[in-house]
């Protein structure tokens, strides 16, 4: 199948809409993408996988692969890959900054040294913070993994554990998640790996004994249960399709943007290996950014000359072309994203956005959906550090000012000197 007719399979419902034929809307009548059919079982009856640990958790889709589709997805499409970064790099700001004074006395050393190595040496809260706004705008959800110490009045170690290394352990009598399976990775085919063991971990719980806590953050916009999934799923077909353009241009780039030919040999008396071979060498000869630009012909007879015939490309760059555009601009409507210019992404006869036009659109996504996802996962941080026994922190993100006029415009100290900026 081509091209054009995987993408007209994709969008067929777009294209062609069927009309209706008296049939009642339920579950089984409604269209839906691969990956939202995987996930619908989480709605109802879930199904349960068991670790070779003897661990129980709930399937993360039909196969138990949710996380791996979503990876693929965003190396499939580069709208798409763009956005997800692009969003999390607003999200989690140009800087972090808290108040000296808040640290609890005789704690600032220590406090000092989990700011700056919480995950591990080097990485500390900003870099945890960076991976939750990444997370969250990727997969939907954040495990934000913390370790007690021995007497758990200080926390020792705090990361977002990768989303494909935890899964929901068997919801408790109150239908609640009270527990997370953890290993390495869950990818298919990992089960036997070295270093891969399973092990359970309490979903964070005030008061108790527990040394290591795991909180789920949720898209509170996620159209499943137990699991957490971000809001473009809606798009699949069109980040998918994305992948079959950038196809095209590569096949066409190797065929040396040659239109497609019909080449007949007539009266050529070769057997079936003969001609295999024959086919095989013409094809070599033309295809690739190197390939021969003119085909020689030995023939004995006038009426063996072969025969070719350029097949119909009209249009066929502008048909690309447009159902591309229309791919992107459904990429970037699932990512709730109004001004496309913010991202990359340009649209054809829609001449440069100007300096006004471009800084309305940076605010109204930033009032609609950086700050909301900020708030959300910077409550949850702080939240944590209530309870960290380093004193009563609380974590605020710093942006660059996107006005050039203005003294902020360039990264500078400007807070108050018990202030401290990373």
């Amino acid at each position: 199948m081509g091209l054009l007719d995987n993408v007209r399979s994709n969008l067929s419902e777009w294209l062609n809409p069927k009309p209706s034929m008296g049939v009642s809307a339920s579950t089984n009548t409604t269209p839906s993408n691969p990956l939202v059919k995987s996930l619908e079982e989480l709605n109802g009856r879930y199904h349960v996988r068991r670790t070779s640990d003897g661990f129980e958790y709930v399937r993360f889709g039909r196969n138990d692969d949710v996380p791996e589709v979503i990876d693929k997805l965003r190396m499939q499409s580069t709208t798409h890959a763009g956005i997800i970064v692009k969003k999390a790099k607003m999200v989690a700001g140009n800087s972090m900054e808290f108040n000296e004074d808040d640290i609890r006395r005789g704690m600032k050393t220590m406090f000092n040294a989990f700011y700056k190595n919480c995950e591990s040496q080097g990485n500390g809260i900003r870099k945890v913070f960076k991976d939750m706004a990444f997370h969250f705008d990727n997969y939907g959800g954040v495990y934000l993994y913390i370790k007690w110490n021995d007497k758990k009045d200080r926390i020792i170690q705090m990361k977002a554990l990768p989303y494909n290394s935890v899964r929901v352990g068997l919801l408790n009598s109150k239908n609640e998640a009270d527990h997370f399976i953890v290993r390495r990775t869950f990818k298919r085919g990992t089960e036997g790996l070295m270093n891969n063991a399973a092990r359970r971990i309490n979903a964070y719980k005030k008061g108790s004994a527990n040394k290591e806590e795991i909180i789920y953050i949720k898209n509170p916009y996620s159209t499943v249960d137990i699991y957490s999934v971000p809001n473009y799923l809606s798009a699949y077909y069109f980040i998918s399709s994305d992948f079959e353009f950038g196809q095209h241009i590569l096949n066409t780039t190797r065929n040396g943007f040659s239109p497609k030919v019909l080449a007949s040999f007539i009266g050529r008396n070769m057997t079936d290996e003969q001609k295999r071979e024959e086919a095989d060498r013409f094809k070599e000869n033309f295809t690739g950014t190197d390939g021969e630009q003119v085909l020689i012909s030995w023939v004995k007879k006038e009426e063996e000359i072969p025969k070719f015939t350029v097949l119909d490309t009209k249009n066929l760059d502008k048909v690309v072309a447009t159902m591309a555009e229309l791919a992107d601009n459904k990429i970037l409507t699932a990512h709730n994203i109004t001004s496309p210019a913010l991202f990359g992404v340009t649209r054809s006869g829609k001449l440069n956005s100007s300096t006004d036009e471009m800084r309305a659109g940076f605010n109204m996504f930033r009032a609609t959906e950086t700050l909301p996802t900020r708030e959300l996962l910077l409550s949850k941080l702080n939240d944590v550090m209530e309870i960290s026994g380093y004193g009563d922190i609380q974590f605020e993100i710093v942006d660059i000012d996107t006005d050039p006029d203005t003294d902020t415009a360039v990264t500078e100290d400007t807070v108050d000197p018990k202030t401290i900026q990373q």
